[in-house]
C-alpha cells in the first residue's frame, strides 16, 4: 500500500485522461486593490505533464517536466525563452524549489524502486543528494536554509512534519494536510491546508519554531492550491476562474479573473515571485489546444515542408540504431550506420572509419561490457543533422554525452561523440549574455564576450575567423545592415564547458534556423562552431 499511496499522491495526472498540464506565467498589477493579469502566456509548451512551478529569483523558473517518458526539472529563462534541462537521474523529479542561500534547488525524487525522498540538486551540475532520510516527503516548502516544512505520506494520509536538515531531526505537527504550503510574505510563518474538516477545508499558518497554529481563512470548497500575493492577499484557483482574499477586509473570495481564453479548464498551482508582480500557475487544458512548439518556420510554405520532412527522416534514421544497441544485436545495429561510416570524437579526432571497423570495435565493447544501455534526454534537429543529449550506462555506471548523428539518404554516415567535462563555472552565463547584447546590435559589448584568441569554425572543423578583430570587422557591418535582428533560443544542451544551442533567428523579414555550438575558457567564448 505505501507505494501506491506514493505515486497516487504525488502523480494525480494519470487520472486526467486526455487532459494536458501546461505553465503559464503572467503579470500581476494592483491598483488601489484592484488585481489585473496581463501578458499571460504559455511557458512549458510540452505535451503531457508539466507541473509544480516555483521562480529561482526574476529571470529563471524552475519546474517539473516530462521528457523521453519521465519527469525530470526544467530550468525556464523568461529573458530568452529557453528551457534546460538540470538533472539527469533515472528516478522523476518532482516540486523543484530553491533552497536558501544555496546554489541548489531541491526536489521530491521518485526511483524506480518506489523509494520517494527529497533530495538537493546543484544548478551548476545537476549532482544531487539526499536531504531527508526517514520520512516520504510528498510535498513541502523552505522556512529557511535549514528548516523544512513538508506534507509526509504515513499510513495513507499526509501529515505535516518540521525538518532540520542539519541536526537530522523531525517533528509532527499536524495531521491530514494539503499540498500547498508557501512562505507567508514579511514572517517567519508557514500557510498549509487542513483538511481535519472534510466539509470546509482551511488554510492555516504554522510558526516552525515553535508549533503554534493559527486558522486564516477557509478554502473555496474543495479547492487546496493557494499562494500569497502579499502579506495580506491570497489568490486561489478553482476551474478556470482566479480568486483573490483580502485578509481582514474580504468577507468571501472574490472573481478576479476568467482564464477561458486560454483554453484552461482547471487551475491548479500557483506561486508568485517575492515582489508581488508575476504570477505562474499550471492550467489543465484539452490537449488540441495546446500550443506546440514548430520544428521549423520560413517564409515559404514549401520549404518549410521539406525541411521538417527531412528532419523527420533524419530521426527515423537515428532512432535505427539505438534499440539494437540496447539489446545487443550486434548486426542489426551496424546496419544503421552507412558502410563507409566515419567514427570521430569533437571536434576532429577520427577514431575509425567504415561499418566493418565499426562492427569489431562494439563487439568488442560489449564482450568488455556486460550492461550498455543508451537514452536519449533530449534532441535537436537541423535538416540532415541529429544531436541527441544520451544518458550511456556501462555497466553499473551512467555519464552523459552527446552525440552528432550525420545522415544520408538511407543511414548514420558519420557520428562524434561529445563527452563530459567538469566545469568549476556555469558556461550558460557568458553565452546568454552574449545572445543579449547580440539581440541588441551591440559591437561593443559583443565583442567582450568572447576571448582574444577565438575562432569561429563550421562544423565538424572548417575555419571562418580567428581573433576578436576579425569578430568585430565580420559582425559590425552584420548588425549595422540588420535592423530587426533579433534570435531566440529554440533548444538547449549544457555538457562541460559547452553550450549547444538551435537558434531561430530573424533577418530583415526572413527567418533562418541554425545550430552553434559555445566553448567556454575562462568565463568567456572560446570557440564556435555553427551548422548552418
Amino acid at each position: 500500500m505505501r507505494n501506491f499511496l506514493t505515486i497516487s499522491c504525488l502523480l494525480p495526472f494519470f487520472a486526467f485522461g486526455q487532459s494536458n498540464t501546461e505553465i503559464f506565467l503572467g503579470d500581476i498589477a494592483t491598483t488601489n486593490g484592484t488585481i489585473k493579469f496581463n501578458n499571460i502566456k504559455n511557458i512549458s509548451n510540452n505535451q503531457g505533464y508539466d507541473n509544480q512551478p516555483s521562480f529561482l529569483d526574476d529571470r529563471y523558473i524552475v519546474f517539473a517536466s516530462t521528457r523521453s517518458g519521465q519527469t525530470d526539472i526544467a530550468k525556464y529563462d523568461t529573458r530568452y525563452n529557453a528551457k534546460i534541462w538540470i538533472n539527469f537521474t533515472d528516478g522523476s523529479e518532482y516540486s523543484p524549489i530553491k533552497i536558501p542561500n544555496q546554489q541548489e534547488v531541491s526536489a521530491v525524487r521518485l526511483d524506480t524502486d518506489g523509494k520517494q525522498q527529497l533530495y538537493a540538486y546543484s544548478l551548476r551540475n545537476g549532482e544531487s543528494t539526499e536531504l531527508i532520510k526517514d520520512l516520504v516527503v510528498a510535498y513541502y516548502t523552505w522556512a529557511d536554509a535549514e528548516t523544512v516544512v513538508s506534507a509526509v505520506i504515513e499510513d495513507e494520509k499526509l501529515n505535516l512534519y518540521v525538518s532540520n536538515i542539519i541536526n537530522a531531526t523531525n517533528k509532527k505537527y499536524a495531521s491530514n494536510v494539503g499540498r500547498s504550503f508557501h512562505k507567508i510574505p514579511d514572517s517567519d510563518l508557514i500557510s498549509f491546508i487542513s483538511k481535519t474538516n472534510k466539509n470546509q477545508w482551511q488554510i492555516k499558518s504554522l510558526n516552525p519554531k515553535t508549533g503554534k497554529i493559527k486558522v486564516i481563512a477557509n478554502t473555496l470548497k474543495n479547492v487546496e492550491d493557494i499562494c500569497w500575493l502579499d502579506s495580506k492577499t491570497l489568490l486561489l484557483g478553482k476551474d478556470n476562474i482566479l480568486y483573490k482574499l483580502r485578509l481582514q477586509r474580504d468577507n468571501n473570495w472574490k472573481k478576479v479573473a476568467d482564464l477561458a481564453s486560454l483554453g484552461i479548464t482547471k487551475i491548479t498551482r500557483l506561486a508568485t515571485n517575492a515582489s508581488g508582480t508575476k504570477l505562474l500557475l499550471v492550467g489543465d487544458i484539452p490537449i488540441d489546444t495546446t500550443v506546440v512548439e514548430t520544428v521549423e518556420e520560413t517564409t515559404e510554405e514549401s520549404t518549410e515542408a521539406e525541411t521538417m520532412a527531412l528532419e523527420k527522416e533524419a530521426a527515423r534514421l537515428v532512432e535505427k540504431h539505438i534499440e539494437p544497441f540496447n539489446n545487443r544485436r550486434l548486426d542489426e545495429f551496424a546496419m544503421a550506420f552507412d558502410a563507409n561510416v566515419i567514427v570521430n570524437r569533437f571536434p576532429r579526432a577520427k577514431m575509425y572509419e567504415s561499418r566493418a571497423t565499426l562492427r569489431e570495435s562494439y563487439k568488442q565493447f560489449f564482450k568488455k561490457n556486460e550492461k550498455s544501455h543508451v537514452k536519449v534526454i533530449n534532441r535537436m534537429i537541423h535538416k540532415n543533422m541529429v544531436i541527441d543529449e544520451e544518458l550511456v550506462t556501462l555497466n553499473n555506471t551512467t555519464e552523459r554525452q552527446v552525440t552528432f548523428y550525420e545522415t544520408d539518404a538511407d543511414n548514420i554516415k558519420v557520428m562524434t561523440f561529445l563527452s563530459n567535462s567538469k566545469t568549476d563555472a556555469n558556461p550558460e552565463y557568458i553565452v546568454n549574455e552574449q545572445l543579449e547584447v547580440y539581440n541588441n546590435r551591440d559591437i561593443d559589448g559583443f565583442v567582450k564576450t568572447y576571448t582574444k584568441d577565438v575562432m569561429l569554425f563550421t562544423f565538424p572543423y572548417t575555419p571562418i575567423s580567428e581573433g576578436q578583430d576579425a569578430l568585430r570587422k565580420q559582425y559590425a557591418s552584420f548588425f549595422k545592415s540588420t535592423p530587426d535582428l533579433n534570435a531566440e533560443i529554440v533548444n538547449r544542451i549544457v555538457i562541460g564547458n559547452k553550450v549547444i544551442d538551435k537558434e531561430k533567428v530573424k533577418i530583415n523579414g526572413k527567418t533562418f534556423y541554425a545550430i552553434a555550438i559555445y566553448e567556454v575558457r575562462n568565463e568567456l567564448i572560446s570557440r564556435v562552431t555553427f551548422i548552418q
